[in-house]
């Protein structure tokens, strides 16, 4: 997925949110986004937006010397979701169709996104009742599972902390009939989960649990590292989650089936994949 305009606009207004995250110093909050903004002319318009963001991060980390801003906010969202996974685990057990049932709230789960809302707009329940009564606007749950029923393993790659507890349903249930390696980033990026974050839910007592190889967002085919590459492209099938995925896996042409589980949050992402803002997308990349 290529950047739009609208992109550059969401990225001033990313480093203002994460410069202020990072330090009270009005100062070094005009410098992330003079030294950004001064990035653009630079930036290459055939990326995606998941790579370009990268750089507004790294500016901010450098200017400011934080390393994770969003470090409390991610154990706030772990926790939060944890204390109604119990609901979520009773949901799918009880489902006609426990599958559909762990696909959707799965869904649901990525609703959690401070890149894009702040955590005080965030209200999981809600997002749990709104999944379940909208459903997919996209839908290749029936190609999903095709493939999955021959399936030799799942690479699931996570998203968010907080949504990995919804995550953790699904892989559990999906970890019934084949082995399921989860994927974390291997450093801080916005509030995507990392290792610490998968052992606070229990992720790694359900399955094996890997990083990525760096703190991207997404999984940008030309920077992950050529092991991690190869592991993708072994696996057979492979469940993305979020946006970034969707910015940056639409692109993979390899030997597994890839696909992308996400809400569409901005106005880029929902007219590329030809949706309404807000609406839930399961589809198949490849």
């Amino acid at each position: 997925m290529r950047v739009e305009p609208e992109c550059l606009v969401c990225m001033m207004r990313q480093t203002l949110r994460v410069a202020r995250m990072s330090t009270e110093n009005p100062v070094a909050h005009w410098q992330c986004l003079r030294e950004v903004g001064g990035l653009f002319p630079g930036m290459d318009p055939g990326k995606s937006p998941a790579v370009l963001s990268l750089a507004l991060y790294e500016t901010v980390r450098r200017i400011s010397g934080v390393e994770d801003p969003y470090a409390e906010a991610k154990y706030a969202q772990n926790e939060a979701a944890l204390a109604i996974e119990a609901d979520l685990r009773a949901m799918v057990s009880e489902a006609p169709d426990p599958l559909d049932m762990a696909l959707r709230l799965a869904a649901a789960g990525n609703v959690i996104d401070l890149g894009v809302l702040r955590a005080e707009h965030i209200d999981i329940r809600d997002a749990v009742d709104r999944a379940l009564a909208s459903g997919f606007s996209v839908d290749d749950t029936p190609a999903f599972r095709r493939i999955l029923a021959d399936a030799r393993e799942v690479l699931y790659l996570l998203d968010n902390a907080g949504e990995i507890v919804f995550d953790k349903i699904l892989i559990e249930l999906l970890a019934r009939e084949r082995p399921v390696t989860a994927v974390v980033k291997a450093g801080p990026i916005i509030n995507d989960a990392c290792m610490e974050d998968a052992r606070m839910v229990g992720l790694d007592r359900i399955c094996p649990v890997i990083d990525c190889g760096g703190a991207f967002v997404g999984c940008p085919l030309d920077l992950v590292s050529t092991s991690f590459r190869a592991r993708l492209d072994r696996a057979g099938l492979v469940l993305a989650k979020g946006q970034g995925h969707y910015e940056t896996l639409d692109v993979y042409q390899g030997p597994s089936a890839v696909f992308v589980m996400l809400k569409a949050k901005c106005d880029v992402v929902a007219r590329h994949a030809g949706v309404r803002p807000g609406d839930l997308i399961f589809r198949r990349c490849n």
